[in-house]
Order: C-alpha cells, then structure tokens, then sequence
C-alpha cells in the first residue's frame, strides 16, 4: 500500500514536471505571436536589424514576429516595457550598443540595469565605423591625419551627433592615443554632421558605414580607414585605423542585440539564438542586412553577454577619462 502510494505521487510528480521541462527544452516554442520592442523610431540600426529577423523568423516559426517601436527618454521607455514583461521568450527587445554598454554609464539615474534586468539572447548585426575627412585636408590615410594635426598652430575640429555618442569617443579615443588636441562639433543628427564634413565646415568625424557610403561613393569625404581591429567584410579594400598608425584602438562597432526579461530562462533563449543562426545562415538575411551596410552575426547569449562585457569595461574607461556625466 505505502509502496503504492509513493509510486503515485512520483508518477504525480513527474506529470507535474512535465509541462516545465517541455517548457525549458523549448519543444513548444513559439505557440504564439512573437513581439520585438525597439527603443528608438523607425530607421535606425537596431530597427533594421529586428524588421530584417522577424520576418525570417515568422516564416521559420510559423507564429507572426511583431516589430514595435517605442521610442522616448533615449530607449528607456522600450526597454523597461521589456524589462517588465513576463521571461517566457514572447517579448525581445533590439538594443544597440550605446544602450548596453555606454549608456549606462553616461547616465546613472536609468530605471534598469542592462547586467540584472535583461539577459543576452543573440548580437544579430553590426555596423562599421569610418574615420572621414574633407578632401581639402588632402590626406589619404590616418598617419598623414596625424602629421597635419601635428603641424604648429594647427587645431582640426571633428562632429558627431552629440556629446556621448559612439562618433565622439571613437574621436575622442582617437585623439588621446596619439595625444592630439582636436576641437569637438556636436550635431544634432548624424546627416548634420557629415554634411559639413563634405562642406568643409569641419575637418573630419566618425561615422557608421551606411550614413557615410553615399558620401564616399560621391567623393565629397574622403574614407581614410575603419574603426575597428580587422577590415569590415562590406568593404574589405579598406584599410583599418592600425594598419595606417601601427597603433591599437579597439572595436568602434555599432552593434545591436536582442535580449529578453530578466529570468527568461537560458535554453529558451538559446533556442532563439540557434534560430535566428539559422535564418541568418540559410536565407538571404546576410545579403540583405550587407545592402544596408550592415553585417549579419547570429550569436549565442554567452558570446554576446562576453560582447556586452567586454565594451562596457572599454567605453567606460574612455567616458571616465572624459569624466562625461550627462543626468
């Protein structure tokens, strides 16, 4: 009898258990319709990036992947709406690296913390940056940048599009490793800023690939290498900043990950990963995310919680140089 009655309420156990494992093993996933939060409007990066993935996606899973832009309070207000939905893989949100990894230390007074209320799903894209100049300045490549800012009396100015923005501490980087003196133009907007570059109102910037290739192609800015620590596959003629200086700056990449609730558990968030690594490999994703001069990745949650680490560490000793504090 007691016999009995334990293998009844094993028996119970296990059915109990049942629902949880499947859930965990992501058998069932999705069984309805999918929402990316972006926290910006239309357009930029991380939006590309989550249009271009939903609707592989959709067609892989068979469930609709809904894009949903919220923009406000320089992605607050759509990341806490992901912070605050429930951790069953149904809402991600597509945040760009500003948010995860300089952000958060430019403003302290944020609502959330990108290390405890999200966790890492996949780093599905990237975007080079490009140090350009105006043509008038007559240099092809960063060493002969650094002899003219070198020459006596000679002060370069650069824009960006605002104080804080991956274009200014790649600039500002840039500048402390060869202990130059540049004379910073904040914008607001990206298109301002290289606008004036290709009209000589100010001597160079760091720019994203897509913004800047109309201008290159045009010839109206001058391409003089890639932020990055090897050639960008989107255009691999073109050297990098180290190859022309023989110095070492790390990765200005702009890149955007998606990443879900806190407490989404990890084998549902890897199953996600594995499938947009699928759809990234097996589709025409690449080729249409490199169209918008972007470069498709498709990584796993450790690769891109190790991404987002690695970047926090780097642009926070740059910003604590600067000591920029902007709340």
């Amino acid at each position: 009898m007691i016999r009995t009655l334990v293998q009844l309420l094993a028996s119970l156990t296990l059915a109990a258990s049942l629902p949880q494992a499947l859930a965990q093993n992501n058998v069932d996933f999705p069984q309805h319709p999918v929402r990316i939060i972006v926290p910006y409007g239309a357009g930029g990066s991380a939006d590309i990036l989550a249009r271009a993935v939903s609707e592989r996606l959709t067609t892989l899973w068979g469930q609709s992947v809904i894009v949903e832009n919220k923009p406000g309070g320089i992605g607050t207000i759509g990341i806490m709406l992901a912070v605050n939905a429930k951790p069953d893989g149904y809402t991600l949100v597509s945040v760009p690296v500003s948010d995860l990894a300089v952000n958060p230390h430019l403003y302290k007074k944020r609502p959330f913390n990108v290390f405890k209320d999200l966790e890492p799903v996949s780093q599905v894209g990237s975007v080079p940056n490009m140090l350009i100049v105006n043509p008038a300045l007559g240099v092809t490549d960063a060493a002969g940048l650094l002899a003219l800012a070198r020459q006596p009396g000679r002060t370069l100015t650069y824009g960006s599009p605002g104080v804080g923005s991956q274009a200014h501490l790649a600039a500002e980087a840039f500048a402390s490793k060869h202990a130059l003196t540049l004379n910073h133009i904040p914008y607001n907007s990206v298109a301002a800023a290289i606008t004036d570059v290709a009209g000589g109102h100010v001597d160079l910037m760091f720019a994203q690939l897509p913004s800047a290739l109309p201008f290159i192609q045009g010839k109206t800015v001058t391409l003089l290498g890639i932020a990055a620590n090897q050639r960008s596959p989107l255009m691999p003629e073109a050297p990098t900043l180290s190859e022309s200086t023989g110095e070492q700056y790390g990765d200005f990449i702009s890149w955007s990950g998606l990443m879900a609730p806190a407490g989404t558990p990890l084998a549902l968030r890897e199953k996600i990963a594995r499938d947009i690594q699928n759809v990234m490999n097996t589709t025409d994703l690449k080729q249409v995310l490199a169209g918008s001069g972007t470069v498709g990745i498709g990584s796993t949650p450790q690769e891109l919680a190790a991404t987002m680490r690695a970047d926090y560490a780097r642009y926070g000793h740059i910003i604590s140089d600067l000591n920029l504090i902007l709340d």
